[in-house]
């Protein structure tokens, strides 16, 4: 009998795939006739956080993490949890991790994140039995010598954007490419350069109210949106664009596909994003549009726009296909199967 823990994380981008994650596993465990005998237990990190700031006179970073790691223990002995998992940017410490895995605790963690922005994974490798990822490299090499098993788990489309169905595709679009996402100087430069090339924009996502410039009046909102928002701003637009919050240099194998990859394919929009090796090794059976820099984005995009005009049957065709191999492939139901099978 496998009795899994899974926690969610206090806050942003990584609670709300946690939050998926536990809503497919809900759906994985019981309709498993093979993992019937199994139970699923949740944690929720920001509940804990917060009602332990709330009990102490002097809140302490330190202290609440303490607490929430020692609540955590507990309920694993307590629920007797054979599989801990544990998705990014939850502060369980390396010392919980390994007690737990010293009691037989199979200690798992997806990492979402990009390993160049949240660099804790180097310090708590060590305290997991598997380490899933959405990259490679560094992690991988340091995985094999912390004895602690690897396996590159990509994201998957949001519960929102599947169940999202565009109303009257073929009506005239409003803008020419739709962006969703934080501003970066990368982001802002190459979204300027498609604008001076006489480019329709629609621009949304939370941090946009500090930029000063020639896009402003290409920025729906400047609030932080949710899937099905985001969702109906891309329908608004012929082209659904994915950018990196900086420009993909380097090894271009260690960058890693953002959600919002599986969200605009899974919406059936037509995908724009820079092209890097995860994006074909991982849906290169989905068909999409990938650019090397801005002046190839520029002509990828006039590409498109013209098929649109001499191939709409065609391009619908494409966008169904691609539908159907998100839906088959890239849910997070599937996320929950892939990760129930590795690790049990």
């Amino acid at each position: 009998m496998a009795n899994w823990f899974l926690l969610l994380p206090p806050e942003g981008g990584a609670r709300q795939a946690a939050t998926s994650l536990l809503n497919a596993f809900k759906k994985n465990i019981p309709a498993n006739s093979f993992y019937s005998a199994s139970t699923l237990h949740f944690f929720d990190c920001k509940k804990y956080i917060s009602a332990f700031n709330t009990m102490l006179k002097k809140p302490d970073d330190n202290m609440v993490v303490d607490l929430l790691n020692h609540s955590l223990i507990v309920q694993c002995f307590q629920y007797e949890i054979t599989h801990l998992l544990v998705p990014a940017l939850c502060p369980v410490t390396l010392f919980t991790l390994n007690l737990l895995k010293k009691q037989n605790i199979t200690t798992i963690h997806w990492f979402i994140e990009d390993y160049q922005r949240a660099t804790y994974w180097e310090v708590i490798i060590p305290g997991y039995t598997w380490f899933l990822a959405v990259q490679k490299g560094p992690i991988q090499e340091t995985c094999a010598k912390s004895n602690c098993n690897y396996s590159y788990l990509p994201a998957a489309a949001s519960e929102e954007s599947i169940k999202f169905t565009q109303q009257n595709a073929d009506k005239i679009k409003k803008a020419d490419v739709a962006f969703v996402g934080i501003p970066s100087s990368y982001r802002a430069e190459l979204l300027e350069f498609l604008l001076s090339k006489n480019i329709s924009l629609a621009i949304a996502g939370e941090g946009w109210d500090a930029y000063k410039g020639p896009l402003l009046d290409s920025i729906v909102t400047d609030k932080w949106v949710d899937s099905q928002q985001a969702a109906q701003i891309m329908s608004t637009a012929s082209i659904a664009l994915n950018l990196s919050l900086k420009e993909p240099a380097g090894d271009l194998s260690d960058i890693q596909l953002s959600p919002r990859v599986y969200d605009i394919l899974s919406i059936g929009a037509i995908l724009l994003t820079e092209d890097v090796p995860l994006l074909h090794e991982t849906i290169g059976d989905c068909h999409f549009y990938a650019f090397k820099n801005r002046e190839k984005a520029v002509e990828k995009i006039q590409l498109i726009l013209s098929e649109l005009d001499f191939d709409r049957e065609g391009i619908g065709e494409r966008i169904e296909k691609n539908r159907r191999i998100i839906l088959k492939k890239h849910t997070w139901e599937k996320r929950a199967e892939q990760i129930i099978e590795l690790c049990s």
